[in-house]
């Protein structure tokens, strides 16, 4: 039965209304202190949960590591019972997400670099100034509590302001945030920035609960393996966070330059509807800046950031290319078997932008301010706190993250990985390489974008492709429901 009073807001039901957030790290030195954070903010009501009588001026949600529960002291057992992906930790796990080279640990930014981070709360707001209230008002009950200490920096992230106005893209200028599973049961859910999973017929039907949260059936009609005791586990979610850092220059600047390349090479068969640097950013991403699906609208965007597609009729990838960033992450019914492949690999995003939106010249929605060119760059830095809440971190997560985005064998592309998130583990060259990639080093990827026999375009190869994402820290978290929340405050996690 799904309970949205038990289980925590952001989980089911993003926080959209919300344009401002923090996110606050601490460590627990002592047990009893990290049970009395828990106890106030209880007592405060503060823990924000996934349904509300009246809106919020600011929500707050918290979330455990496995290093946090360990501080909290609960028993051998219950600890044991986690599963090894979440026990391990992230950094544990580098090596499988790609974390390699300037994604490696001991390049993170602090606090992620200098040990674990037991403790994440989260703070979203409407205003700045009812975020700055809540966060101040945690970090001095935090503060005023002996055991638990805060670990700065804190992160604030927001909605970026594009010319001055408040815009849902992400800093590479793509329109984010409208693809998310459709969730069995959850209102206001399955509109049209929610896509289910797809069946035999091709058509979309709601992802059961159990799926993202924890004590409820799956795609198999199982109910997941679950922490003990149960009591502690039902309703809550396992949350990944990483904070991923954009390049946003080399990006303009590769799309720039490899269009002039694009359009030589395809002359005469290029669709006329867009430029072409437009046309090969699309063509990396799988939607136009605007949303606008390559499966639907091939040649040129069409302000329709809807999910009413499959990619069934486009097998070969002449539309959207079958290395391109959205397909790779959720390939929809592309993959066969009924898309039995994709439907256990669904994450529920809630990633938001920080830093500073960096002017684009080529943008047609605002002019540049002077001076401001493609290869423009103020030093600031600027990317995405990815955050996603799955069930189970290894067949969703890791899955997504290792077998599509930084391998490309299901996707017919070889060691080919994602052109806009993945590693790069090659010299980018579209012929045998000249020496063995060694991961101490920069490497390059490729992609390919294949022609279309019914426009007589023939393909492209797209090589020296460079790293445009970076990690910079992060980890697993345990979300738990607030009747969770209670039990780790009352320190009598039993399991029998």
């Amino acid at each position: 039965m799904l309970d949205l009073l038990d289980m925590q807001g952001n989980i089911l039901r993003g926080y959209r209304s919300f344009h401002f957030a923090r996110f606050l790290w601490f460590a627990i030195d002592t047990d009893q202190g990290g049970r009395e954070l828990i106890e106030k903010l209880l007592a405060r009501d503060w823990v924000t949960p996934g349904q509300w009588r009246a809106r919020p001026t600011a929500t707050t949600n918290i979330a455990f590591s496995f290093a946090g529960l360990r501080a909290l002291r609960l028993q051998a057992d219950c600890l044991a019972s986690f599963p090894p992906e979440f026990q391990a930790g992230m950094k544990h796990r580098a090596a499988l997400l790609g974390d390699v080279g300037d994604c490696a640990p001991e390049h993170w930014d602090k606090p992620w670099c200098d040990g674990d981070v037991d403790v994440l709360i989260t703070c979203y707001a409407g205003k700045p100034q009812d975020l700055d209230a809540r966060c101040n008002e945690i970090l001095t009950l935090a503060l005023e509590q002996n055991g638990v200490r805060a670990l700065p920096p804190h992160q604030d992230a927001a909605l970026l302001l594009v010319n001055g106005k408040p815009s849902r893209r992400e800093h590479f200028g793509f329109e984010d945030g409208f693809s998310n599973p459709d969730v069995e049961g959850v209102p206001d859910n399955g509109g049209p920035g929610d896509t289910g999973n797809p069946d035999e017929q091709g058509q979309f039907r709601p992802v059961p609960l159990g799926e993202f949260v924890l004590g409820h059936r799956a795609e198999g009609g199982e109910v997941g393996p679950m922490p003990a005791p149960r009591i502690l586990a039902r309703n809550g979610s396992y949350l990944v966070i990483r904070k991923l850092e954009q390049d946003v220059v080399g990006f303009r600047r590769f799309v720039k330059d490899k269009a002039i390349l694009l359009g030589r090479a395809l002359a005469g068969t290029l669709p006329t509807g867009a430029p072409v640097e437009e046309y090969l950013a699309a063509k990396m991403l799988g939607r136009w800046r605007d949303g606008s699906s390559l499966d639907l609208y091939p040649t040129k965007p069409a302000g329709d950031p809807g999910n009413g597609f499959a990619y069934a009729d486009d097998p070969d990838g002449a539309r959207c290319p079958l290395g391109a960033h959205t397909r790779r992450v959720n390939p929809r019914a592309s993959l066969g078997f009924g898309g039995n492949i994709v439907r256990r690999r669904r994450l529920i995003r809630r990633g938001i932008a920080y830093g500073e939106w960096l002017p684009d010249p080529t943008d047609a929605s605002g002019a540049a301010p002077a001076g401001v060119t493609a290869g423009s760059d103020d030093g600031g830095r600027r990317g995405i706190m990815f955050q996603a809440f799955n069930a189970n971190i290894s067949h969703q997560f890791e899955f997504v993250q290792q077998q599509w985005v930084n391998y490309g064998d299901e996707f017919r592309q070889g060691d080919d990985t994602d052109p806009i998130t993945g590693i790069r583990n090659g010299d980018g060259r579209m012929v045998v390489p000249s020496q063995e990639y060694r991961r101490d080093q920069a490497g390059k990827g490729r992609m390919v974008i294949p022609g279309d026999q019914r426009t007589g375009r023939p393909p492209f190869l797209c090589g020296d492709i460079p790293r445009f994402v970076t990690t910079k820290g992060g980890d697993y978290f345990f979300a738990p429901s607030l009747t969770a929340l209670r039990l780790l405050a009352s320190g009598k996690v039993i399991v029998s």
